[in-house]
């Protein structure tokens, strides 16, 4: 038996075909009839309607059936944005006000913790840049850990419409995101792209725009988020490795030999202590610790 397509999945492909061309008089009349037929049609409609407007791409919307019933079924762009995130986890709300405020962060060696006005806790990596609204949390580099009990959360081809904690990662080519805790509906260049996404589930964009999916346990969940409360876990990394994480967030910098660059060192350390980290390869590796006013130099 035939699967009933569910009201999301019959929005998302109305709003497709609204991308790709206008409708056809009979396709405006069969739209318009289906969204009349259950409020829940309707609810999916907008739902999508604002997803889409949220990812810039709202004229491709401007069909003959949107604007005649316009005062009916368009919202503004904060309340599109609003609808969105609080529809796609089942409850709406009104956002408060009209005059749309945009903060920008940019960290340099430092680790950014904040509280927005808007109910969201951002904790920004160093080498981190973001913009923040009432409706969207957008990364444009580095990383960004995103708690929040509903909330937009945009990379330079992935949107995210959370429910929990999300970590995402954009540099150069080389975009991800991860959930942390909670949930995600994820959408790509499109809404054929949409996907839901569990705790654990990581979702990576290739260099060729291709998405790719994974899962992480608890102890590679912690591992990955460990730099959030300013300590690094290393199990993997060699000395050289371990040596450009602590350079990125300190100005004394790291030097191995080349003696040293490859061995592997494992514990939690905290990352704006590298002279502890340099006594460890010392105690583990033999290492012999040479120390200036900007060099930790490990021979």
């Amino acid at each position: 038996m035939k699967k009933k397509s569910t009201p999301d999945e019959i929005a998302a492909h109305w709003m497709a075909r609204l991308d790709r061309r206008n409708l056809t008089p009979d396709e405006e009349s069969m739209l318009q009839d289906w969204i009349g037929a259950d409020v829940r049609h309707k609810g999916a409609f907008l739902r999508h309607q604002a997803i889409w407007y949220a990812t810039n791409r709202a004229r491709a919307l401007q069909s003959p059936a949107i604007v005649r019933n316009q005062r009916k079924f368009l919202l503004s762009k904060r309340m599109f944005c609003a609808t969105a995130v609080a529809a796609s986890f089942g409850a709406f709300f009104v956002p408060v006000g009209t005059a749309e405020a945009i903060i920008s962060y940019e960290t340099d060696r430092n680790i950014l913790h904040s509280s927005t006005k808007w109910r969201r806790k951002l904790t920004l990596d160093c080498h981190t840049r973001i913009q923040d609204s009432s409706c969207e949390t957008i990364l444009l580099l580095g990383r960004c850990y995103v708690t929040a009990g509903e909330g937009l959360v945009k990379t330079a081809n992935l949107r995210f419409a959370i429910s929990g904690s999300l970590l995402v990662s954009q540099v150069g080519n080389f975009e991800s995101g991860v959930v942390v805790s909670g949930s995600a509906m994820v959408w790509g260049r499109s809404l054929s792209d949409r996907k839901y996404l569990a705790k654990g589930t990581r979702i990576t964009v290739t260099p060729y725009g291709a998405l790719q999916f994974s899962h992480l346990d608890k102890e590679e969940l912690a591992r990955l988020t460990a730099w959030t409360t300013g300590q690094v876990a290393l199990e993997t990394e060699t000395i050289l490795e371990a040596a450009d994480i602590f350079n990125r967030y300190n100005k004394k910098q790291i030097v191995p030999s080349f003696r040293l660059e490859d061995q592997r060192i494992s514990g939690l350390f905290d990352l704006y202590r590298p002279d502890i980290f340099a006594q460890a390869t010392k105690s583990i590796a033999g290492a012999r610790v040479i120390e200036d006013s900007h060099h930790l130099y490990l021979e």
